[in-house]
């Protein structure tokens, strides 16, 4: 199987309103197209179309929170997480829905085409637009992993309207006016089918127990959670269930609670005086002392640095 790394392919940046790569690939491995349009500040349209002369894996980095709806128009890949190896499979006629925070992996694909058209949500566009459905739901806590949200056969509805986007009549400001249209039709359609799946579910004795279990070991594997499919392998709950059950129990997913525990333990420590923010932040699972900081004021509405300034003083007065 041919391996091939970003800097063998991404020679053109998709900073500009509109990128095309193509051709990038050795010509043993197949040919590339890759077509990527701004439509409106922090949502993107992405057309890809490859064709494989061999196995191929193309790595993968991300870097940045963004929701990732792929329509598979032709062909199967899966795309296979590097730390945990969660897989996020892509096949003809489905589509996949799913939450990237910092992930680094490859996507995988066998010797044939792939076509897919992807729209891509900045975390700006879920904090302004989709806060409750999405941001809220799936993308609020600290879990630096790979989220799957939905693989499923595309309704008519989406795939007639994917259709209508890869040939669109108007050229210019037009074109661009009718695609953003079709792409927040498609966006609508699809979260509208996510939340109609996101309904309570009924939760026996066995089920409330396990979710309790998991609770248990998500806390105490804080330092290094467990990914969401790791976490229900251990308690024997599948996904959804273990998803959906910790948002009727506790009313959060399972890394907004695990996020809410590491910033109430952090709060603790502040106050006692005993440690400074840098050492907080890197006793809950931070690298960057400014992303604890941010997290942290979130939380509380506080700034770390404000709640230690606060416990020196008590400290200073009792002496």
């Amino acid at each position: 199987m041919q391996y091939l790394t970003l800097k063998d392919i991404m020679k053109t940046s998709f900073d500009a309103k509109e990128a095309v790569v193509k051709n990038s690939f050795p010509r043993e491995i197949g040919t590339d197209y890759m077509e990527q349009i701004k439509l409106q500040e922090d949502l993107f349209f992405l057309k890809t179309e490859y064709h494989f002369l061999q196995s191929t894996r193309i790595e993968a980095k991300q870097e940045e929170r963004k929701f990732v709806m792929t329509f598979s128009l032709k062909g199967e890949g899966r795309y296979i997480n590097a730390n945990d190896h969660q897989i996020i499979p892509f096949k003809e006629g489905f589509t996949t829905l799913s939450l990237l925070e910092k992930t680094e992996g490859f996507r995988e694909f066998q010797a044939k085409e792939i076509s897919q058209v992807r729209l891509i949500l900045t975390e700006r566009f879920l904090l302004h637009n989709l806060k409750e459905s999405v941001k809220q739901g799936y993308l609020d806590g600290d879990s630096h992993q790979l989220n799957l949200v939905k693989f499923a056969p595309t309704p008519l509805s989406s795939q007639l309207l994917v259709n209508e986007m890869l040939n669109c009549p108007f050229e210019g400001e037009l074109a661009s006016l009718y695609l953003q249209g079709k792409a927040l039709e498609l966006l609508s359609l699809e979260m509208g089918q996510l939340a109609k799946k996101e309904e309570k579910i009924t939760l026996d004795a066995y089920d409330k127990e396990k979710i309790y279990q998991a609770k248990h070991l998500l806390l105490e594997a804080m330092h290094n959670p467990p990914s969401l499919a790791q976490l229900a392998k251990r308690v024997h709950l599948n996904e959804q269930k273990l998803k959906m059950g910790f948002k009727q129990v506790f009313s959060m997913s399972p890394y907004q609670l695990l996020l809410k525990y590491k910033m109430q333990q952090a709060k603790k420590m502040l106050e006692s005086g005993e440690f400074n923010i840098n050492e907080v932040a890197r006793m809950s699972g931070y690298k960057f002392a400014n992303n604890f900081t941010n997290a942290f004021y979130k939380e509380f509405g506080v700034l770390p640095k404000a709640l230690k300034k606060h416990s020196c003083f008590v400290s200073t007065c009792k002496k």
